[in-house]
């Protein structure tokens, strides 16, 4: 008989919160996240240490990366950080962790979103206008349920989301995507990162994310404007996962 999943925040610290966060300490260090779309901030140190500040002038230097103010890189690369310090094995249990939290919150609240729409829509009660909401909201906690169960529990699944803005920037510089692999594989040398074939795996993950920009922009709007008809585009791309 398969074990029963666990909310982790729940059973470490008590913690009751809703998909859209979750926080999480294993140790020192802290995971943190307020969007159902990416996976959480790893952090250790606060402060902003100043190995980490040479480590990546040498990255740097030895990319030719361009910069148009002294620490542009390390804004960008210093969030990563801790993460990188994390073996591959605890990398794996803690993105476990979150992936099975994440699942039985997602469960639990796609329950008791039926149990409102049976109460405010039924033989005697027909308030459609309080269900629409609610439906929509839970289509987009199916959408991210259903992602989640698919994902495996890789050594990089942590990184992704955090290593993008990084790549984007590069992009942005004109790297193409043959010079940005080795330029991400050298950052993950010089902090001597527990894994393997980072950028070709990070590029692949952006041209595929899990979440592509179009349907969260959709979802952003929908919530701004809860009583747009969106159900079907969005159940589309549901039927499509």
């Amino acid at each position: 008989m398969p074990r029963k999943k666990r909310n982790w925040e729940l059973e470490h610290k008590g913690i009751h919160n809703v998909p859209e966060q979750f926080y999480y300490q294993f140790g020192k260090t802290t995971l943190h996240s307020d969007s159902l779309f990416k996976t959480p901030n790893v952090t250790t140190n606060r402060v902003l240490q100043g190995d980490v500040v040479d480590k990546i002038f040498k990255w740097e230097k030895d990319n030719k990366i361009i910069k148009t103010k002294r620490l542009e890189w390390v804004e960008l690369i210093n969030p990563i950080t801790d993460l990188l310090k994390i073996p591959k094995k605890t990398r794996k249990k803690l993105f476990a962790n979150y992936k099975e939290t994440q699942i039985v919150k997602l469960k639990q609240s796609i329950d008791a979103i039926d149990k409102a729409e049976n109460i405010l829509y039924n033989d005697d009660v027909r308030l459609f206008h309080l269900v629409e909401p609610l439906r929509n909201y839970k289509l987009i906690y199916k959408i991210v349920l259903k992602t989640l169960n698919k994902r495996q529990v890789g050594e990089h699944q942590l990184l992704y989301d955090l290593l993008m803005p990084v790549v984007d920037r590069l992009g942005e510089q004109g790297l193409s995507d043959y010079r940005i692999r080795p330029v991400i594989d050298d950052l993950m040398m010089i902090f001597k990162y527990d894994g393997e074939a980072v950028g070709q795996s990070v590029l692949k993950y952006k041209k595929k994310p899990y979440f592509p920009k179009k349907i969260i922009d959709m979802i952003d709007d929908a919530r701004n404007n809860p009583f747009q008809p969106f159900y079907q585009a969005i159940k589309k791309h549901l039927d499509s996962i």
